[in-house]
């Protein structure tokens, strides 16, 4: 007779529950080559019992059928999760999934009894320790292609998530950085051992499109590790922990940062080991940033995953990572030494808290349920133990206060003042009503209010403000729709000279009413001279060109969203045009020859740390300059040629005021001082005076391109509607790759036409 009690039905003894992490690595490894030498099984590994998704739950309607149903259909990683309730088991994993009827005498065509794999295993002291079977019918191909164009290489600070690339045998490979840590002398990144190679390799990163060395291979390596070493006090016979873990030794600790990017800044480590480590964890949530796939989100599947065997002996990854809730798991190949952080609560503060505990090594891919996809999940080891093993510790807190894009106070500041600049009326006042979704009030425009600002927004409304969409959203992969060829239109190196000795700031002659040598195939010339080679080709007068355009067409049309989010974006390009370091093949210092830099880390120190300490003086100066009309009147351009010639006006004079070899050189002389020291003498020597003129004409050429624009698509007739914009239909723009389309100099030139 059955039990009254919902818990008699859960194919199990109360007593499963008890049951420790221990009890099954020591199941699991008595039963282990009974396991594998059946004919359909792969992989085994350890975990809680997976449920099929559309069972019912205790006490809902149908859930005694379903347990008493015999044949209840295939159980995969896919249609199967983790409940509450899910008790302690082995995991078995097989190819194909057969059911118990189709066991028979094989002379009657029917599948081996020997196969069958039982539900329990009976240990020899009495404990009973359930078997989970689960079909997981392994891809074997591996997608080795990397889309360059759906990486975020670095442009100032490296950190977790970023990209390292590798050369070997005369191929470029594309892996992960993980986190910081230090043995007390050095600083190192630590990544996989397969990925660093050889002690003494170089490993590199783009940075603003240039292949720079970070560092080279460390010969602190770790392989595969007996169990038994990795977890003192449990045995596993023949078994091997693949730990798959290297270091960088870092050549420039000032460039780093400890947080990961798009993730941020992380807690203590989860100091795992046979003491603390349980079953717990599975079904946690965990989350990482892989420098391919972006972030991810994921939860803990099972441990002590076997999925290899050779010569007798096995190998296994502490943690087999999958998706949380029906969201595929996006992993790919070029994540190798991605970290993985737990999610879980501050005790103490109640706060959320994310735990560094794994680094991915590899992953496998299943065949999904019905065949026609797959499924990755990611295969890490523990970190604590590797930080262990390799006499290390974790870093934290390094280079926090500092932002991985440039200018983000700058591009907020400059987009603030030029509302105020607006001569048209109706203009004017669309803009003032919009400027909370272009930028922030002029009382919050420092960095710990734009910073707080951002956070609510995004978390609030899923919002970006216009200004700092290129960076935070097109190049920052925000909503999954990072833009490939965005980095060019954000930068020009105006002052390189060409094999003729001139540069484009020599090319670019007359003023913006009829500049030469304007257009995206003369500049392509100079870009493939003998002596510039510039691989990164900046096209920052023609981005301008093409969204003055976009203006100009939305005014045409009477599209109010179209036309104020195209203008909030422009503000960005603009303030990228004002800032000395953007329009430099200086940008961050100057190559040395020994594959170093002169003064590197400039750009960081002048457009973060310096701004962002001085910026009311810089604004004061800059609105004063503004409103006495020392800086002159609006320009007014007449089409997108015009626009861009006036940009490269706008560099042209802010060269005149502040030359990058100044900035090198301040940064060389104080190497080693710190960053705040730095900024304080680059302030010394440039002052509020050429600042605030800086960030004043910046404000000012803004202000004359909406304006032009405005007035060249005829806003006064055709725009009818002067009020706030909806702000879902301004992120349904921007989330559009068709929207501004980001493309290179090759592709500008038919988005630079000039309309009648």
């Amino acid at each position: 007779m059955l039990k009254s009690t919902p818990e008699s039905y859960l194919e199990n003894d109360n007593s499963y529950h008890s049951l420790s992490l221990e009890d099954l690595i020591e199941a699991r490894d008595l039963f282990h080559v009974h396991l594998m030498n059946k004919k359909n099984v792969v992989a085994t590994a350890v975990g809680r019992y997976r449920i099929r998704k559309d069972e019912p739950r205790p006490h809902q309607e149908g859930y005694l059928d379903a347990v008493q149903k015999k044949n209840k259909g295939k159980r995969t990683l896919d249609n199967s999760e983790v409940r509450d309730y899910s008790w302690p088991c082995v995991l078995v994993f097989v190819k194909d999934w057969i059911e118990y009827d189709e066991f028979e005498d094989t002379k009657s065509g029917g599948v081996d009894l020997q196969d069958f794999i039982p539900k329990r295993i009976y240990m020899p002291d009495g404990r009973i320790v359930p078997i989970c079977v689960v079909q997981a019918t392994k891809d074997d191909y591996v997608e080795e292609y990397v889309d360059p164009s759906r990486i975020v290489f670095p442009t100032n600070l490296v950190g977790g998530g970023f990209p390292l690339i590798v050369e070997s045998q005369g191929v470029q490979r594309i892996a992960s950085i993980g986190c910081v840590v230090s043995d007390g002398n050095k600083y190192y990144a630590l990544t996989n051992r397969h990925v660093v190679g050889d002690p003494g390799t170089i490993i590199y990163t783009r940075m603003k499109g240039v292949l720079t060395p970070i560092g080279k291979s460390s010969s602190k390596q770790i392989g595969n590790v007996e169990f038994e070493k990795m977890y003192p006090g449990w045995k596993a016979r023949n078994l091997f922990i693949n730990n798959d873990v290297g270091l960088i030794e870092i050549d420039d600790i000032r460039i780093w940062k400890t947080d990961v990017f798009q993730i941020g800044s992380y807690s203590k480590l989860a100091d795992l080991n046979i003491y603390n480590l349980s079953l717990k964890l599975i079904g946690a949530p965990v989350v990482a940033f892989g420098s391919v796939s972006g972030r991810l989100d994921g939860e803990v599947c099972a441990m002590f995953y076997r999925y290899k065997s050779v010569g007798g002996y096995e190998y296994a990854a502490d943690f087999l990572i999958g998706p949380r809730g029906d969201t595929k798991l996006q992993t790919k190949h070029g994540d190798s030494g991605t970290l993985w952080l737990l999610k879980t609560e501050d005790t103490e503060t109640k706060t959320p808290s994310l735990l560094p505990i794994a680094v991915q090594w590899g992953q496998h891919s299943f065949i999904d349920d019905a065949g026609k996809g797959k499924s990755a999940y990611a295969l890490a080891t523990s970190l604590s133990n590797a930080l262990r093993m390799l006499e290390v510790d974790l870093v934290r807190g390094w280079n926090l206060d500092q932002d991985y894009t440039w200018g983000k106070l700058g591009h907020f500041s400059i987009a603030n003042v030029a509302c105020d600049c607006v001569k048209n009326r109706n203009l004017k006042r669309l803009m003032l009503n919009n400027i909370e979704v272009i930028t922030f009030d002029f009382d919050s425009l420092t960095i710990s209010q734009i910073d707080k600002g951002l956070k609510a927004l995004r978390k609030d409304f899923g919002f970006v403000p216009l200004a700092d969409v290129p960076d935070l959203v097109w190049k920052g992969r925000e909503a999954g729709i990072k833009r490939g060829k965005e980095s060019p239109n954000h930068f020009a190196d105006m002052d390189k000279k060409d094999s003729h000795g001139k540069t484009l700031l020599d090319y670019c002659t007359g003023d913006f009413t009829n500049m030469q040598f304007l257009t995206p195939a003369e500049w392509l010339s100079y870009y493939q001279d003998d002596a510039v080679r510039d691989r990164s080709k900046g096209i920052l007068p023609f981005r301008v060109w093409q969204i003055f355009n976009e203006m100009q067409t939305a005014c045409q049309a009477g599209e109010l969203n179209r036309l104020v989010a195209a203008a909030g974006i422009l503000s960005h390009y603009v303030g990228d045009a004002c800032q000395p370091l953007h329009i430099s093949h200086m940008f961050d210092g100057i190559p040395n020859g020994n594959g170093g830099k002169m003064g590197e880390g400039v750009h960081s120190v002048f457009e973060t740390n310096m701004i962002n300490k001085f910026i009311v003086e810089i604004l004061n100066e800059a609105t004063s300059l503004i409103n006495n009309g020392r800086l002159g009147d609006l320009r007014i351009v007449k089409d997108g040629r015009q626009a861009a010639g006036l940009t490269v006006e706008l560099m042209k004079e802010v060269l005149k005021l502040v030359q990058p070899k100044t900035l090198v050189d301040i940064c060389e002389m104080h190497k080693g001082q710190g960053k705040a020291f730095i900024a304080e003498r680059m302030w010394d020597k440039i002052g509020a005076k050429k600042m605030g003129k800086i960030f004043g004409l910046g404000a000012l050429y803004l202000a004359s391109l909406w304006q032009s624009a405005w007035e060249a698509g005829d806003g006064d007739h055709n725009i009818t509607e002067l009020d706030e914009v909806d702000l879902d239909s301004l992120i349904q723009l921007y989330e559009s790759k068709t929207f501004i389309p980001s493309v290179n100099i090759k592709e500008i030139g038919q988005y630079t036409v000039d309309l009648v």
